[in-house]
């Protein structure tokens, strides 16, 4: 099976707990939609730190969400439409865990022919008790009928990149949704950035347009000192 059916394969495995070692991947893009590391103390900001002045401007918070948009930004036009903000090339983590993925799926399909029958994916233990046990099996069940487009209890390639198909349109959409502030149709890096302007303004407490240690708390504020 192809990459796109080994993630999903995960995402149902996860949500039952039985892939528990196939972590969630973190977005160090900003992409909305998916959980993105904040900034923690000297430890966190230090990243967005370019000149090492002990001060985060907010050029410098922005400067990997503005050079998002730039790679984006195909035709130079200075705005992003659907196809422009499709998806982000895959980041170490995101290929390790889709090898991890796939040596998963050499393990569950039990007689090699390449397709993933029900008894095969039912065959991965639920590692859950009582009502959370209940919940993992009956969405494994849908994501797995979701997936089954002809009803007969296997899922092959073909089957596979439709339902992934249709998940990535939507994911377009819902992306475009929340970027888009004035649903012209078209992302403008006003709106790329509107974000993390906000994240940036909560935590530059005395608004001098940088952070500093003194936006820290007392004992994040020594550390970042002595750093």
């Amino acid at each position: 099976m192809g990459k796109a059916a080994g993630i999903f394969i995960a995402g149902i495995l996860a949500a039952g707990g039985a892939a528990g070692a196939l972590a969630a991947v973190e977005d160090q893009d900003g992409k909305p939609g998916v959980k993105v590391q904040q900034p923690r103390g000297p430890a966190g900001l230090k990243q967005f730190d370019a000149n090492d002045d002990q001060a985060v401007t907010v050029e410098e918070f922005l400067k990997r969400r503005v050079e998002g948009f730039t790679k984006r930004d195909k035709n130079g036009d200075g705005t992003l439409d659907a196809a422009e903000l499709g998806q982000a090339p895959l980041g170490f983590r995101q290929q390790r865990q889709e090898r991890r993925v796939e040596r998963l799926l050499v393990r569950l399909d039990a007689n090699s022919d390449g397709k993933l029958t029900k008894q095969e994916f039912d065959a991965e233990p639920v590692r859950a008790d009582g009502r959370g046990a209940a919940r993992t099996a009956e969405r494994r069940q849908l994501l797995f009928t979701f997936f089954d487009r002809n009803g007969d209890g296997t899922v092959e390639k073909a089957e596979f990149e439709a339902g992934r198909a249709e998940e990535a349109e939507f994911k377009k959409r819902r992306r475009m949704h929340a970027l888009d502030r004035d649903g012209d149709g078209k992302v403008t890096l006003e709106e790329f950035t509107a974000d993390a302007r906000f994240r940036f303004l909560r935590l530059d407490l005395d608004r001098d347009g940088r952070i500093t240690a003194a936006d820290l708390p007392p004992v994040e504020r020594q550390r970042w000192s002595q750093r």
